[in-house]
């Protein structure tokens, strides 16, 4: 019976360990724009991004990709973790880069 309640009590702490790292593990638009959009969109976000373009548009492009004209497609980055609340934090950080 106690090596059942230790193992229990184990379980749960090791649960709680991994759900921390996850809380640790937020995310950064700042990091994620320099590993991931500086090379296409620029330091100041100044190529091939149109800060007027209706959100669910920019969303639509980071999360499922979108064609470009004369240079390299935009890639989808909903296979690669980000989600429409990261998209809108990305967009965010974006627009005030180019400001």
């Amino acid at each position: 019976m106690k090596l059942v309640s230790a193992v229990t009590v184990l379980i749960v702490m090791l649960a709680m360990i991994v759900l921390a790292q996850g809380e640790k593990r937020s995310f950064e638009p700042a990091t994620f724009y320099k590993a991931a959009c500086l090379e296409c969109h620029g330091s100041e976000a100044e190529k091939k991004f149109n800060p007027d373009l209706p959100e669910g548009q920019m969303i639509d492009s980071i999360l499922n990709g979108a064609k470009a004209e004369g240079s390299r497609d935009m890639p989808a980055f909903a296979e690669k973790g980000i989600d429409e609340t990261k998209a809108k934090a990305l967009i965010t950080y974006m627009k005030s880069i180019r400001e």
